[in-house]
C-alpha cells in the first residue's frame, strides 16, 4: 500500500503550488509585454534596415533601435495634434474594414485605451472599498470621477470595479459619497492584488496588524 502523505508533505505541496501560481501571475504579463514590444521593434527594424543598407551602413542594429524610438515619438506628437489625429483615424477606419484584422486590432486598442485612461487620470489613483455583495464584504474599486444628478439632487462618485484577473474588464457604478469606504492601498498594490487574484498581497506593517479574534 502507498502511504498517505503526512500533513507536512501536504503543506509543502500547497506552498509550492501557491508559489508556482504567484510566479506565473507575475511572469506571464512581463513575458507577453516583452514579446509584443519585440514584435513591434522587429517590424519597424525591418522597414528601416534597407534604408541604412542603401546608405552603406552594414551594422545598423543601433540605428534601427534609434529609428524605432524616434518613429514612436513622432507618432506620439502626431496624435497630439488635430491633423495627426485625423490621419490616424482614417488609418484606423481602413483597418477596421479588414475582416481578419478588425477584431484583433479593435480588441487590442480598446484594452490599451482603457489602460491608458486608468493610468493617466489623477482620480483613478484613489483606491476605495464598496460594501458588496453582503454586509462586511468589500469590493476594491478605483474612483474615476464625480457628477451631480439634477433629478435626484444628489452628487455621485463614479467607481470603476475591475474584475480579476483582468483589471481592464469590469463595470462602473455611481455611488453616493457616504457609501464609499476609503482604502489605504496604493494604485499599484491594488492592481497587483486584482491581477494575481489575491495571491500577491501588500506586506503588512506593524501599524496595520490587528489582533486575531478569539
Amino acid at each position: 500500500m502507498i502511504p498517505e502523505p503526512t500533513e507536512r508533505a501536504r503543506y509543502v505541496v500547497r506552498l509550492l503550488w501557491s508559489r508556482l501560481l504567484t510566479g506565473i501571475v507575475i511572469t506571464v504579463p512581463l513575458i507577453v509585454t516583452l514579446w509584443v514590444l519585440w514584435l513591434g521593434y522587429g517590424f519597424i527594424a525591418k522597414i528601416s534596415e534597407p534604408l541604412w543598407t542603401t546608405l552603406g551602413v552594414t551594422n545598423s542594429t543601433l540605428l534601427n533601435f534609434c529609428t524605432t524610438v524616434l518613429l514612436l515619438i513622432a507618432v506620439g506628437f502626431m496624435a497630439a495634434h488635430v491633423l495627426g489625429q485625423r490621419i490616424i483615424e482614417r488609418a484606423e477606419a481602413v483597418l477596421m474594414r479588414v475582416p481578419l484584422i478588425a477584431p484583433l486590432y479593435g480588441a487590442v486598442k480598446q484594452m490599451l485605451d482603457s489602460f491608458r485612461m486608468i493610468k493617466s487620470g489623477a482620480q483613478t489613483k484613489r483606491v476605495v472599498y464598496l460594501e458588496y455583495p453582503s454586509e462586511g464584504s468589500l469590493l476594491i474599486g478605483f474612483v474615476t470621477g464625480q457628477y451631480f444628478e439634477p433629478r435626484l439632487q444628489r452628487r455621485f462618485t463614479l467607481v470603476f470595479l475591475p474584475m480579476a484577473p483582468n483589471p481592464l474588464a469590469g463595470f462602473v457604478v455611481a455611488v453616493p459619497a457616504e457609501r464609499i469606504i476609503e482604502c489605504s492601498l496604493t494604485f499599484e498594490e491594488a492592481s497587483k492584488l486584482i491581477v494575481s487574484g489575491g495571491l500577491v498581497v501588500p506586506p503588512f506593517t506593524a501599524s496595520a496588524e490587528v489582533p486575531t479574534p478569539r
